[in-house]
């Protein structure tokens, strides 16, 4: 017998392929390349997604804070917008408001000393305070030329007698009259 231990027993084949090019032994390299690669690419997403939920919180912690002051402004735009309409009608009322002494006076010299005024009430209304509400009452006997000498020194003044009333009981003569302002 032979003194080998080990027999070769392969037949030789022909029906396999060749081996392949050396080439190919960079593949495995590659494979762990990209192994660790997409490894790191992970790591740097998971980072970046942590740093964008950190920036979305800040940014609606900000959104939060800015609408607050947002609505604080706004609800203190409204107080000051009421506030500039009250001014508005305190000022569209002031403007309205003549001067009433010269009206009294008026009429007190307009009267001759034989009549006695009793009562002198001048109201303005809030719906249109340019306009007077004259009342007086007057006791004497000239009465009618009274209120007539009292119409003409209001026309002095541009004020206009608008719907007058008499209301007579004896010699005491009650007059009511919207006195209106013309325009100069």
């Amino acid at each position: 017998m032979s003194d080998y231990l080990c027999h070769d027993f392969k037949t030789p084949r022909t029906d396999t392929s060749r081996r392949l090019p050396s080439s190919f032994r960079a593949i495995p390299v590659i494979f762990y390349v990209a192994l660790v690669g997409s490894a790191y690419v992970m790591t740097m997403d998971y980072f970046n997604y942590k740093r964008a939920l950190a920036q979305k919180n800040e940014a609606s912690a900000r959104k939060k804070v800015s609408e607050e002051q947002r609505d604080a402004l706004k609800t203190e735009k409204e107080g000051l917008e009421s506030e500039a309409s009250k001014a508005d009608l305190v000022a569209q009322w002031m403007e309205g408001a003549r001067n009433i002494q010269p009206i009294a006076v008026k009429i007190a010299r307009s009267v001759q000393m034989e009549t006695r005024i009793t009562q002198v009430a001048l109201e303005r209304s809030e719906q249109v305070p340019a306009n007077l509400a004259l009342t007086i009452h007057l006791n004497g006997s000239k009465v009618a030329t009274e209120l007539s000498s009292i119409e003409s020194a209001l026309g002095q003044l541009l004020y206009q007698s608008y719907s007058p009333q008499q209301t007579k009981n004896g010699e005491a003569v009650e007059y009511h009259s919207t006195l209106v302002r013309r325009a100069e």
